[in-house]
């Protein structure tokens, strides 16, 4: 408990600096670094499992809190751009999975969990369960979620938006936190990986989409939300060994500039074809962290109940691959489905 609340601290505290100074999605950035310095000292920090379930509960709340009638009117493009969404990732996958096997020669574990294009938490959990290169994996998936999010705002024309900083909890929005908690808790009872994420996506976006009007997620949360998201990724950065970080570096970077350069090339002629923004598109078929796809979304005041959907899509696809691509690119010791 004491070592949560520190690594918690710590990462609220360079989340903080890193928003002061202006940073984009500095809360995110800052409480990685912060995270990840800390972790490289005596200090005992530590980001459980269920916090990580809580986090990914409340990712699934700000997709839902996005959805309104407006939101799906826009259902009837859906079909199109999720459609180039599912071709463009798996067009990413396999080349960048044929990347890390033919010239950088990763097993084939960690060059499938290096390239999978779900959350950064998932991706964990899959490589874990494959028995991959941890540390590889940790570093790979690091480098591209950083890249997304420094590179892809360049396509932003707009500036930040969000709501007021101090909290103000109205009644849908705590109706709302109890859909998350109880999904939260059906997913870690089902040991359904990323179930926390797109069931508290789907039963807010309905009470949503009832109600008829986004429900305002208060700033202060979202910041809270990007500090534990940010920590968990420092904690398991500084936990990979200072020998396993220069072979990483090379898969990493041109992994990273891959993804950000295909996601942006992309984006315009889909944009183009749909009439929606071009960084709208970009932040939906991002291949990196639903969470800071979705925040980014907010950030540069664009559709986030479009962005959310996708990524949602997008999860759930993935999840339920999930045991398929386990299976297929498992080791001989290999531990059983994509259960926890």
């Amino acid at each position: 408990m004491i070592s949560t609340v520190a690594a918690l601290v710590v990462g609220g505290l360079g989340g903080a600096a890193a928003s002061w100074l202006g940073i984009t999605g500095g809360w995110l950035i800052g409480s990685l670094i912060a995270a990840f310095a800390a972790g490289l000292t005596p200090l005992n920090l530590a980001i459980p499992k269920l916090v990580r379930s809580i986090a990914m509960g409340y990712a699934g709340l700000t997709v839902g809190a996005t959805i309104s009638h407006e939101t799906l009117q826009s259902l009837s493009l859906l079909p199109w751009t999720i459609a180039a969404m599912i071709l463009f990732l798996a067009a990413i996958v396999a080349g960048s999975y044929l990347l890390h096997r033919g010239v950088w020669k990763a097993d084939p574990p960690t060059a499938i969990s290096c390239v999978w294009p779900g959350n950064v938490m998932l991706a964990f959990a899959g490589a874990e369960a494959m028995k991959a290169d941890m540390e590889r994996v940790t570093i790979v998936q690091t480098v591209r979620l950083l890249a997304l999010v420094m590179v892809l705002p360049l396509s932003a024309a707009g500036g930040a938006g969000g709501g007021d900083l101090l909290p103000s909890f109205s009644g849908a929005f705590l109706l709302a936190i109890l859909f998350a908690t109880v999904m939260t808790a059906v997913a870690i009872r089902l040991r359904m990986v990323g179930g926390e994420l797109f069931l508290t996506a789907g039963a807010v976006g309905a009470f949503a989409a009832f109600l008829d009007t986004p429900i305002e997620v208060p700033t202060l949360a979202t910041h809270g939300f990007q500090v534990v998201v940010g920590a968990y990724i420092g904690l398991a950065l500084a936990a990979c060994r200072g020998g396993a970080i220069r072979p990483a570096i090379a898969p990493a970077i041109s992994g990273a500039i891959l993804a950000a350069v295909l996601t942006l090339a992309a984006s315009v002629p889909v944009g183009l074809i749909t009439g929606r923004p071009a960084t709208e598109i970009a932040l939906a078929f991002a291949p990196g962290g639903a969470e800071a796809m979705i925040l980014l979304a907010a950030v540069f005041d664009v559709d986030a109940g479009f962005v959310g959907l996708h990524h949602t899509v997008r999860l759930l696809v993935l999840t339920l691959l999930f045991p398929i691509v386990l299976r297929a690119f498992a080791s001989a010791d290999y531990q059983d489905t994509g259960r926890r």
